[in-house]
């Protein structure tokens, strides 16, 4: 696999559900910011409607490079900080290094 090659990040956080609504919080401030890094393709959190403590994580990175010099930058450490508080209950997180890409159409409409 090339070192250049895109990275995404996907998974949840889980907190107590009086402590999601301020993660969430912490998470925009840090949203437009990461947005604006080099190699920075895509980066949300977002609240799962159906679980209300999740939070669902995506990212998606130009390299691991470019992942990596973002998890060294100030506004992350001050995530970090920010949440450290918060009562989280659960996390799952996986890495994957895109292998191939292509754009995915529509669904065709049922006839």
């Amino acid at each position: 696999m090339s070192d250049d090659a895109e990275v995404v990040i996907f998974g949840w956080m889980d907190f107590t559900p009086e402590d999601r609504e301020q993660a969430l919080r912490h998470f925009s401030q840090v949203v437009a910011a990461t947005r604006q890094e080099p190699g920075c393709l895509d980066y949300s959190f977002a609240p799962d409607p159906d679980l209300p403590g999740r939070v669902r994580v995506f990212e998606h990175w130009d390299s691991d490079a470019s992942l990596t010099a973002h998890l060294t930058l100030p506004h992350v450490a001050r995530l970090r900080e920010a949440i450290a508080p918060l009562t989280r209950t659960g996390r799952s997180m996986t890495h994957s290094t895109v292998a191939v890409s292509r754009p995915m159409g529509s669904a065709p409409t049922p006839a």
